[in-house]
């Protein structure tokens, strides 16, 4: 009889078969990815978009609480004028005034910040008339 004398290593056919499982996986995990990545845009920029409108927005209650402290009876009017055409976003201002807002018939200001999809909103109002009235605090 003749003894088997088998060295180390791989056969061919092993070798082959591993190569194609592993094209196969790779084939796979390829085709995952690029869906995954596809899919990941919209989400990212949403949230960009997000992002920056709430930091307009935070600019505008920023100097909107400045002036209302420090300006009493022309707060929104100060916001009106600095903020109705800017062109970072849509900023859209509706101004309640004369009187028809509320019980008390207090002056107010809708803004709406949008950027791309995505849109903020907050009411302001001019509750506060005179310096002896309490300072306003977000």
């Amino acid at each position: 009889m003749r003894a088997s004398t088998r060295g180390p290593g791989f056969t061919l056919v092993e070798l082959i078969v591993a190569i194609v499982v592993a094209g196969l996986l790779g084939a796979v995990v390829v085709q995952m990815m690029g869906t995954q990545l596809l899919r990941s845009a919209t989400p990212l920029s949403a949230a960009q978009d997000a992002s920056q409108a709430e930091a307009i927005l935070e600019q505008v209650q920023s100097f909107f609480l400045n002036n209302v402290n420090n300006n009493t009876s022309g707060a929104l009017d100060a916001v009106y004028n600095r903020y109705h055409s800017d062109t970072n976003a849509t900023i859209t201002l509706t101004r309640n005034a004369g009187g028809t807002f509320g019980v008390d018939g207090v002056d107010s200001m809708t803004v709406v910040v949008t950027v791309g999809g995505v849109s903020f909103s907050t009411l302001l109002t001019q509750e506060r008339t005179n310096s002896s009235d309490a300072s306003v605090a977000f």
